[in-house]
């Protein structure tokens, strides 16, 4: 018998036990206790959304962290009882546990994960639990405990046994009673318990325990995030078959447990992915680590190194020399020599020359100058437009409503279950069209735009280029001249369209040959030919932020990815995003290489896709992921000329910000219009003066912690700009500053501490809050409630809701089909509350015995949220202050950034602070520190995406001037491109095209005028139509040579 060890003075010990739920008073099992104060409460969670891309494929099922949960634990030993705080993958009280503790206080707390095992003699009372854990109907058990003999031990080991010799008894009393009785019993068939033990996720725990216990046994130590996941792939079926996933896994954990480091050989080997076992976690199972060989343990100490190095420095690859001298403490030269040709020759790393790369990284990058050297290969798409008109958008801005109204996104009718304002959209990063959401952006655009020159060397180069790089500080216009010039295309085609329209009703009476297609036909294939624009950016916030600029629906990069996964799952219908032909991709420089390679692959392979443009700030703060995809990018074409850098700013209340900025990007002091310094008679810092828009608030030296409490508190008090907390933004480079700042705020705007006398985190009416995890909103929204929370006036008096989405959930709810045509009762699936979302709780609201959140920001849409799915999903946090890394991507009109005392800082983090302020900036710091992080230079990064666009670019295969820009003129060139997948040829037609009300008429009824490129010399191409002077038959042509490969005649022979 096991006994429990401890280790000296020390609190911490070997336990041996049983799992004990907690009861609750509700005789429930214990709720998820993730805001209990642990050693892990900041441990790292990697996003989920990523892995798929590494090594699992789309379609990957995401690997979660077990929940952590207090327990009770009693010894087996000495029968002591434990009430235990920690992550379990499994809960019920058949198991027994192996586990590591640490005492503090009066509390324990797991240091690692448990290995599981079945209790040997669970006894009727623990097969009664297993069975209601495994749905069998009230019936059959009673029927078995009826049956089995009361002397007779019962146990998990033989219960397949005994319950088959159940229903076999059974089947015998029913085919007596059969001869007996004139009328059959009832079906006896139905005593098989054992399906329902096989089907459900407790029964699928047992049956792998008992067929491979060495899987509960050491993966939960190894791999936790895969338990679940393990146990859900169970099929009792295929248990003996050689190359079943978890008979292949059973036989890696036995001998070759290595194995489990590398993901690469986990993914052949399994054909799905489980994750990578650290050399850490594998190096502290002692009996584990005596089964691996020396060359295997020389890799995994390797391989580890690498991926720590590109993790924390953002390296996409390291030299092969520098790789051995990381290790040298561990092994020789030699050694680790030898472990890299090992991990080449299994397809662990790749290596090009002297360099090592991760597989999924070596891949990213290569792709995403593949895709650039695809687009340039393709059928050029030349647009043609003049900058001036571009810019002129009082002739058009009214337009922008249309277009957005028209658009595909929003397509779900206000609910106010979800939304507390009918006006308000029921997305995340989806906008309404309610008049008043539009009233200040169309004042904007309906200003004169002051064109600088090289906003049209821009224009120039997104309508000549298919990929396009433009970097700038904010307020340069980046955004702006997307959002016009496409706009104005918009409204090129909707020209057409109209005149198209005019032209066949006025040669209605001219002659019957001309009545050769219908109207209706000429319309939809027009609408069809229009541009079709899929704005993104890499953060939730920055999609909201970019669909606000742009009046047009904006996706996180996530988003596209993860509807092509949803939408391959089916194929019932086209894919959301199958005709997207230009893709713009905002705050660039915090994309990750691995995200951009996947949408560019998916928008070649599976969509039109013809342009890119990438708008960012190549001085910023590269992704916290490794790469630097926006500078390497922006300088290797910037020989092309398909790059170009905005330097004039157009926002006359930040311009000393931007010149701040600009000298901070030189690593030179900025200039500040005050510096506020603490009177060292009243220990205060003086009022800023409200002109004021570049503040230094210094710290004294020493003790800043302690001064920088009383420098917030004087600043909130008093500081221009941050009376209002949905108008400002604290932004520090440290968690640790961010506490101290959010604890102060939240006395200051809220009354109340950030935690309560439990130390959990505490959430009031007015707190700003923000997502710390990527969540779907399927698992926040108040879905599940068929009444309406909005009009609760207390228990059991509010009013049904009885709107449109409200009356399909509950036809949902209820088990019809509200509408089996409409897919937008699917219309959560795909949108998330993402990471660095922040929001203000408007309504805190208990109904029905649950709590429920109604979170909100200005001038936005308002949901209500299961307060306990945001802290289970979305982790939520404070808000009043974040670092540096998750505001990125955001702006705020006042911005309050804190330096800190750290030396990891540089000038791009100073850099990128400023930049997020519109109208004024505070640094608070020591003057001395303030200087050393501005003078430091930026870190390099080893990255490999420069040199595979230099090796793209020699493979050009044709001639570069095709890409040069065009002449200026007031014409657009619209061509249709086919993806890969869609089988069409690539015609490209030239289309002259004018605003509205400008078409001259000409003799003989012609009111516009279309030229046709008359030569067709590639061999991809056919020549559809000859030219014909026939008004009507040019407007047809138009949309009938996109659609056909066939030449069609307009004229019988």
């Amino acid at each position: 018998m096991a006994q429990r060890r401890r280790s000296g003075q020390s609190r911490s010990f070997e336990l041996w036990g049983f799992l004990q739920p907690l009861k609750t008073e509700e005789g429930k099992a214990a709720p998820e206790d993730e805001d209990a104060e642990s050693n892990d409460d900041e441990d790292d969670d990697p996003d989920p959304e990523g892995f798929e891309d590494v090594f699992g494929g789309a379609n990957q099922q995401p690997l979660h962290r077990p929940a952590r949960k207090t327990l009770i634990i009693q010894e087996e030993a000495s029968q002591n009882i434990y009430e235990v705080t920690g992550r379990f993958p499994l809960v019920d009280p058949w198991w027994k546990v192996n586990a590591k503790l640490t005492r503090s206080h009066s509390k324990y707390y797991m240091k690692s994960y448990p290995s599981y095992f079945l209790q040997p003699e669970a006894g009727k009372d623990i097969i009664s639990l297993f069975f209601g854990a495994c749905g069998v109907p009230s019936s059959f058990k009673n029927a078995f405990f009826e049956w089995f003999p009361e002397e007779s031990s019962l146990n998990f080991a033989h219960l397949e046994q005994t319950l088959k010799q159940f229903q076999e008894s059974k089947l015998q009393e029913g085919a007596m009673s059969t001869n007996t009785q004139s009328q059959p019993c009832t079906d006896t068939k139905n005593f098989n318990i054992f399906h329902y033990v096989k089907e459900s996720f407790a029964g699928k725990a047992v049956l792998v325990a008992l067929s491979f216990p060495i899987i509960l046994e050491l993966m939960p130590l190894l791999l936790p995030r895969a338990v679940s996941c393990c146990i859900e792939k169970l099929d009792w079926s295929k248990i003996h078959d050689e190359d079943y996933t978890l008979t292949v896994l059973d036989k890696i954990l036995r001998e070759e447990p290595w194995k489990l480091g590398f993901g690469e050989i986990m993914k052949r080997e399994l054909h799905t992915y489980f994750g990578e076992a650290s050399w850490k976690t594998i190096r502290e199972c002692r009996h584990i680590l005596e089964k691996i060989p020396d060359l295997q343990k020389n890799a995994l100490i390797v391989y580890e190194k690498l991926k720590q190095s590109c993790a924390e420095m953002g390296h996409t690859y390291e030299e092969q020399h520098e790789l051995t001298r990381m290790v040298s403490e561990n092994m020789p030269v030699e050694h680790a020599w030898e472990s890299i040709k090992f991990m080449k020759d299994e397809k662990i790393v790749v290596t090009e020359k002297e360099l090592v790369f991760l597989p999924h990284l070596f891949n990213s990058e290569k792709q995403i100058a593949t895709s650039v050297r695809e687009l340039r290969n393709k059928t050029p798409w030349r647009l043609r437009a003049d900058p001036k008109k571009v810019f002129n958008r009082s002739a058009h801005a009214t337009n922008l409503r249309d277009v957005f109204a028209k658009s595909e996104i929003n397509d779900e009718e206000p609910c106010a279950v979800d939304q507390k304002e009918p006006g308000n959209s029921s997305g995340v990063q989806e906008n309404s069209n309610h008049d008043s959401d539009f009233e200040e952006p169309e004042k904007e655009l309906k200003r004169k735009v002051e064109v600088d020159p090289d906003q049209e060397r821009a224009i120039e180069l997104i309508c000549s280029n298919p990929v396009t790089i433009i970097s700038g500080k904010g307020g340069c216009g980046k955004t702006t001249i997307v959002t016009h010039l496409f706009c104005y295309l918009s409204e090129g085609e909707n020209t057409e369209v109209i005149n198209a329209c005019k032209d066949f009703e006025a040669d209605l009476d001219a002659s019957e040959e001309w009545n050769t297609f219908s109207h209706a036909s000429n319309m939809i294939q027009c609408r069809n030919e229009s541009l079709n624009v899929l704005y993104t950016a890499p953060t939730g916030r920055a999609a909201s932020l970019l669909s606000d600029k742009t009046r047009q629906p904006a996706y996180t990069l996530h988003q596209v990815t993860y509807s092509f996964s949803k939408w391959s799952e089916s194929k019932l219908n086209p894919w959301k995003f199958s005709s997207v032909n230009v893709l713009v991709v905002d705050e660039g420089s915090m994309v990750p290489v691995r995200m951009l390679s996947r949408v560019l692959q998916l928008l070649l392979d599976h969509a039109r896709l013809a342009k890119i443009i990438i708008l960012g700030d190549v001085r910023q703060l590269p992704s916290i992921e490794p790469g630097n995809m926006l500078a390497d990018i922006f300088e290797s074409l910037q020989s092309r000329g398909w790059s170009i850098e905005l330097k004039t700013n157009h926002r006359a209340e930040s311009q000393l910000i931007v010149d701040n900025a600009t000298r901070i990007s030189k690593r030179i002091y900025p200039e500040f219009d005050e510096v506020l310094r603490m009177s060292e008679e009243t220990k205060t810092w003086a009022v800023p003066s409200a002109e004021k828009k570049f503040i230094f608030v210094v710290l004294p030296p020493g003790d800043a912690g302690h001064y920088l409490q009383y420098a917030i508190e004087a600043l909130l008090k008093n500081g221009p700009g941050l009376q209002d907390p949905e108008q400002s933004q604290f932004i520090a480079f440290r968690r640790k500053d961010c506490d101290i700042i959010n604890e102060i705020c939240c006395k200051h705007y809220s009354g109340h501490t950030t935690r309560n006398h439990k130390n959990r985190l505490e959430f009031r009416l007015g707190d700003k809050i923000c997502s710390t995890r990527n969540a779907y909103m399927k698992d926040l929204i108040a879905m599940d409630s068929v009444t309406c929370t909005k009009n609760a006036n207390g228990a059991g008096s509010y009013d049904p809701c009885t709107c449109k989405v409200c009356s399909r959930r509950e036809a949902r709810l209820s088990g019809r089909d509200a509408d089996a045509d409409d897919d937008r009762n699917n219309n959560y699936d795909d949108r998330r509350l993402c990471n660095g979302e922040i929001f203000f709780i408007k309504e805190d609201k208990e109904v029905n015995g649950r709590r429920f959140l109604t979170i909100g920001i200005t001038d936005g849409p308002e949901y209500v949220m299961h307060y306990k799915a945001l802290q289970k999903h979305s982790k939520i946090k404070h808000a009043w202050a974040r670092t540096i890394h998750t505001f990125q991507g955001s702006e705020e009109n006042t911005i309050v950034y804190v330096v800190g005392d750290t030396p990891r800082q540089n000038w791009q983090h100073v850099y990128t602070a400023i930049t997020r302020g519109r109208c004024r900036v505070y640094i608070i710091a020591e003057e001395a520190k303030l200087q050393a992080v501005i003078k430091k230079k930026s870190f390099h990064r080893k990255t490999h995406l420069k040199a595979f666009m230099k090796d793209a670019h020699s493979e050009q295969t044709s001639p570069q001037k095709i890409w040069q820009s065009q002449q200026e003129n007031d014409t657009c060139d619209v061509a249709s491109h086919s993806g890969n997948n869609q089988g069409e040829p690539a015609v490209s037609l030239k289309m002259e095209v004018e605003p509205a009300g400008t078409a001259e008429e000409t003799s003989g009824g012609l009111k516009r005028q279309s030229t046709f490129q008359d030569v067709c010399s590639s061999p991809s191409k056919v020549c559809l139509v000859k030219e014909n002077t026939s008004p009507l038959a040019t407007t047809k042509l138009q949309s009938l040579t996109l659609k056909s490969p066939h030449a069609k005649q307009l004229f019988p022979p």
